[in-house]
């Protein structure tokens, strides 16, 4: 199916929704809210599937299983809004399968924020799967800053919660952002809502995650190799 675009329109029925935050607005813009944001959300997931099999044949994407949901689980947050305005598809390996290791890539709509974002990161970065990775950057760094570069130039930054100390003194000053980093996440945003709807986002989506593939690649093999040296 043809990409149909997410339009100005869904996007504040999305808004709309979480402001009224009630199941009967809810209910009763059900059928529209999945035409107009659901809808396009699983025709991006179906246009870039076969480059995601290419990169990683098991990645899951099925977009029932891959895409966020409008009502929310406040049974554990402080945060009691039973709907959210935002709205994402993720592209990883089943969540089931070692879910605090695996890397993602993302497509994410904040209609509140007003922009879009897509991105690679691993998946709930546990401190333990963390220091493995600095570790790993420490050692050979040549090839991760390769994967950091390719993503950088295909419009990415570089956003990380870092230590306050600097956890790496002697190290040179282009590997200091990684190597005090306790996260760290790839990340496009857009603020340019118009091309959310048509095909040219497809084109963009696409062009930006080829260029991310290589950190994904690289985040996979230190999950794999954090796996088979039974630290976690």
């Amino acid at each position: 199916m043809p990409y149909t675009g997410i339009t100005p329109e869904a996007l504040f029925l999305l808004s709309q929704n979480r402001f009224e935050d009630s199941k009967e607005f809810y209910d009763a813009h059900k059928a529209q809210l999945k035409s107009q944001a659901f809808t396009p959300l699983s025709q991006i997931m179906e246009a870039l599937a076969d480059d995601f099999s290419c990169l990683d044949p098991s990645m899951l994407l099925n977009p029932s299983k891959m895409m966020s949901r409008v009502r929310r689980d406040t049974r554990f947050t402080k945060e009691k809004h039973m709907y959210r305005d935002e709205a994402w598809l993720m592209f990883m390996r089943p969540k089931s399968e070692h879910p605090f290791l695996w890397p993602c890539m993302w497509f994410e709509i904040k209609p509140g924020e007003g922009f879009w974002s897509a991105g690679v990161c691993g998946y709930e970065q546990t401190p333990k799967l963390m220091q493995f990775l600095r570790n790993c950057i420490a050692e050979q760094p040549e090839e991760f800053l390769a994967a950091a570069q390719s993503a950088i130039a295909g419009g990415a930054v570089m956003e990380a919660e870092s230590y306050k100390k600097d956890r790496a003194p002697d190290a040179p000053e282009h590997l200091k952002a990684y190597l005090n980093a306790k996260s760290f996440v790839f990340i496009h945003r857009s603020y340019d809502l118009a091309l959310l709807e048509g095909e040219a986002l497809i084109d963009r989506l696409r062009a930006f995650y080829i260029a991310c593939h290589p950190m994904y690649r690289w985040l996979m093999n230190a999950a794999e190799e954090f796996i088979a040296e039974g630290i976690s």
